[in-house]
C-alpha cells in the first residue's frame, strides 16, 4: 500500500499545534493528508516537551492509515527519519555530519534540528486505526534554550550549512519525493526492515552514549545498534540492556 503518493496537503497561516489540528477534524479524513502551518503557537514534542516553531520554519503533520498491527506503528519514527535526512542531506553543503539521533531526532554537528513525534488515534466514522507523525525541522531559524534547560544538546537550523535561505515549500516537495522513494524501496508489510536503513544513518556502534530516565538521572554506556523492535541496545559495565523509552544523548 502506498500512503504517501498524491496525498492532500492543507496550509494554515498559524495554528496551536498541526498534530492536535488534525485530531480535532480528525472526522474528516478518509486518506492520507498533510497539515502544514507557517507558525505553531504550541508545537509538541516527545515526552510532553514543547517544540518552539518560528516563521520560515517547516511545522507539519500528516495522518494516514496503515495496516499493520499496532505495536509496529511505531517504526514509521524511523521511516520518516530516514526520509528526512535523505532530504536534508541534498540541502547541505558535502561533508556536513549529519546523524538520526535513536528514537526520532536529526542532529547535524552535534546540533539538534529536527525532531518527529508519532501519535496513533482511531477515526470515529470509519473506525480505521490512524496515525498522526508531525515533524519538526528548523530551517532557516533556531530556537535559543534556556540557560537552565536540561537539554544537552543546543540547536541549530539547516540554512546555516548552505548558502542560501531555505523555501519552505520546496522542502516539502523534496520530503514527500524522498518519502515516496522510501515507500518503494521499503513495502508496509516489511516496515522492520527500515532499522538497518536508519542503523547506516545513526552513530557508529561503540560510541559513547548517555540514557537520562524519568528522574533525569543519567548513565552512561556504549550504542550497540538496535534490536528488532527498534530498541535501543546499550552496553553497561553490568552487560547489555535495551532501552525502550527515554531521551539519550550521544558523546561524552
Amino acid at each position: 500500500m502506498r500512503h504517501f503518493f498524491k496525498s492532500d496537503v492543507i496550509w494554515l497561516d498559524s495554528i496551536d499545534s498541526t498534530n492536535e489540528e488534525i485530531k480535532r477534524q480528525i472526522k474528516n479524513f478518509n486518506k492520507t493528508t498533510w497539515m502544514i502551518a507557517k507558525h505553531q503557537t504550541n508545537g509538541k514534542g516527545r515526552n510532553g516537551n514543547s517544540w518552539i516553531s518560528n516563521n520560515g520554519n517547516f511545522s507539519g503533520s500528516v495522518i494516514f492509515f496503515p495496516v499493520l498491527p499496532r505495536f509496529h506503528l511505531h517504526l514509521y519514527g524511523f521511516f520518516f527519519g530516514v526520509a528526512l535526512y535523505e532530504t536534508i542531506k541534498k540541502i547541505v553543503k558535502d561533508g556536513v555530519d549529519i546523524r538520526l539521533k535513536w528514537p526520532n531526532d536529526l542532529i547535524i554537528d552535534n546540533y539538534k534540528v529536527a525532531g518527529i513525534l508519532l501519535e496513533s488515534i482511531q477515526a470515529p466514522c470509519s473506525g480505521k486505526s490512524g496515525l498522526i507523525v508531525g515533524i519538526g525541522v528548523n530551517l532557516n531559524s533556531s530556537p535559543i534554550l534556556k540557560e537552565n534547560s536540561n537539554k544537552q544538546y543546543n540547536t541549530q537550523c539547516v540554512a546555516s550549512y548552505t548558502n542560501d535561505k531555505i523555501d519552505l515549500k520546496k522542502f516539502f516537495r523534496n520530503f514527500c519525493y524522498e518519502l515516496n522513494e522510501l515507500e518503494s524501496y521499503v513495502q508496509e508489510k516489511k516496515l522492520p526492515s527500515i532499522l538497518s536503513v536508519w542503523q547506516t544513518r545513526s552513530y557508529d556502534k561503540g560510541t559513547m552514549i548517555q540514557i537520562s530516565d524519568n528522574k533525569r538521572k543519567i548513565k552512561t554506556g556504549t550504542f550497540l545498534g538496535l534490536d528488532e523492535l527498534g530498541g535501543l541496545i546499550v552496553g553497561e559495565n553490568s552487560g547489555v540492556k535495551k532501552i525502550y523509552s527515554g531521551d539519550v544523548y550521544f558523546g561524552s
